[in-house]
């Protein structure tokens, strides 16, 4: 999908309509997905990760928390969700320790809190979401890279054309 979307802006005005895009991207996930979390504090990257993990059949049971401390929290799941964050992180070389790189590109989907200093060493194939606040909600740029991140990019756009998060607010920049 050499010629698909490269980048997708939302506005996202509440925190349902974050959690509506999470489990509609959770929708168009396959193992060994990517997707790099950045943007403010406080602006939904977590109430995002949980409504992915709800989307691939993590249990309500379960707690999905940011893994601040524990840094990666590995759930069970229809698709199993791995859950980083970085946010403590400043080497590149403690990703090896984490482990992450033997789950990207498998059968899990990883997603990354504050990962986008480790970009690079993430990989080259994936997705990044930046979420930022400002007085009307939240904006949201999905930035595809290499051609897995670009088809998960297309895959997303037509659901979103088919089914609106939220009505005008949400619909493709």
């Amino acid at each position: 999908m050499a010629d698909g979307p490269q980048t997708l802006q939302l506005r996202l005005d509440s925190r349902g309509a974050t959690r509506r895009l999470g489990r509609r991207l959770a929708a168009c996930l396959a193992p060994g997905a990517l997707l790099v979390l950045a943007g403010d504090r406080g602006a939904g990257k977590t109430v995002l990760v949980r409504a992915i993990g709800r989307g691939l059949g993590v249990s309500t049971d379960i707690r999905i928390t940011s893994p601040t401390f524990d840094l990666v929290h590995e759930l069970p799941g229809r698709i199993p969700l791995v859950h980083a964050d970085l946010y403590r992180l400043d080497d590149p070389s403690t990703l090896v320790e984490l482990g992450l790189s033997e789950h990207i590109g498998r059968e899990s989907v990883v997603v990354i809190e504050w990962g986008e200093r480790f970009r690079q060493e993430l990989g080259p194939d994936g997705v990044t979401i930046r979420l930022d606040l400002d007085a009307d909600g939240r904006r949201c740029r999905l930035e595809a890279e290499g051609p897995a991140g670009q088809a998960l990019l297309g895959r997303l756009m037509e659901a979103l054309r088919e089914r609106p998060i939220a009505g005008r607010s949400d619909r493709p920049a």
